[in-house]
């Protein structure tokens, strides 16, 4: 069992494109040549992007996910972010992840299958298709459960592909595999996948409410990018995926591998950061970092 306040670094393989490193300034905080935030109006939609790149030589921005409280000794999440965050980590922004089952900061459970550096948190799966895994060794990626081909780098199952949902061998060698590999795994739904439409209005929550994305793909020179995606009109899931889709496709010019839903209600939380460590307004949770129950972070190392 591996004690969750020991989460090695996670950096990213599917992550980030190939740029020109250039020279990084002795002032705390990120290399803004590898991030653009930017407000951008598309027809009667405003967007509002944290847009992340990556060199080839150095890879320096990573990202890390805090799924659970620590089972040891019930660490919540937001400190032990702050904890985490203290030890000089140049922070790009921080965001609330994926649903919970009860925001009770002490019974906070994550809806579906869920492994935080190895150790399982929620054995269940989820009826959700979004299946995202962060590689203690390096990677990032999302997988879509529906399509019944996970497959996992290194190990005993390097390359399988796997039916998790409908194969409950399958699942278990999984799990052993993220116990094994310290991997974090989370699930959520999974929106589009390969320019794809995965949610439809009808099996999709009818509420309005501002959305958040993240969305992974390449732009219009092959490079692999990471894009948090904040929409800040209140519209459907349905409504808001396709929009977004739409968006990234034929404005940002841009081949959408997978994107995924952050949630933004009960813990609707985002800090962002510019490049000197101060904040930046430009996207703004409705919540405190105290009503965080899991989250993602970018940061730069």
């Amino acid at each position: 069992m591996k004690h969750l306040l020991t989460l090695p670094k996670l950096c990213v393989v599917l992550f980030l494109g190939l740029i020109s490193f250039s020279f990084v300034s002795s002032i705390s905080g990120y290399n803004q040549s590898f991030v653009q935030i930017s407000t951008v109006k598309n027809g009667a939609d405003q967007y509002k992007l944290v847009y992340m790149q990556r060199g080839a030589s150095g890879k320096r921005i990573k990202a890390k996910y805090f799924a659970a409280n620590d089972p040891y000794n019930n660490t919540t999440v937001p400190n032990r972010y702050r904890n985490w965050k203290s030890s000089g980590k140049q922070i790009i922004c921080a965001t609330s992840g994926t649903y919970m089952d009860n925001l009770t900061a002490s019974r906070a459970t994550p809806v579906g299958l869920t492994i935080d550096n190895g150790v399982v948190v929620n054995r269940s799966l989820a009826n959700f298709d979004g299946l995202v895994i962060v590689y203690a060794t390096g990677g990032v990626v999302a997988t879509n459960l529906e399509d019944k081909n996970l497959t996992v780098q290194g190990g005993s199952i390097s390359g399988i592909p796997l039916d998790i949902r409908g194969n409950a061998y399958h699942r278990e060698q999984f799990i052993k595999w993220c116990e094994d590999n310290e991997a974090t795994v989370f699930q959520t739904h999974m929106l589009a996948y390969k320019n794809q439409l995965k949610i439809s209005s009808y099996n999709s929550s009818k509420d309005s409410r501002e959305r958040r994305f993240l969305v992974v793909g390449t732009d219009e020179n092959g490079q692999v990018v990471h894009c948090i995606i904040h929409s800040p009109q209140y519209t459907t899931l349905y409504e808001g995926s396709k929009r977004a889709l739409s968006f990234m496709n034929d404005f940002k010019d841009m081949n959408v591998i997978f994107m995924v839903n952050l949630d933004t209600g009960a813990q609707d939380f985002f800090d962002l950061y510019n490049s000197d460590g101060t904040l930046n307004n430009t996207i703004t949770g409705q919540k405190s970092v105290n009503d965080t129950r899991n989250m993602l972070v970018y940061y730069y190392e």
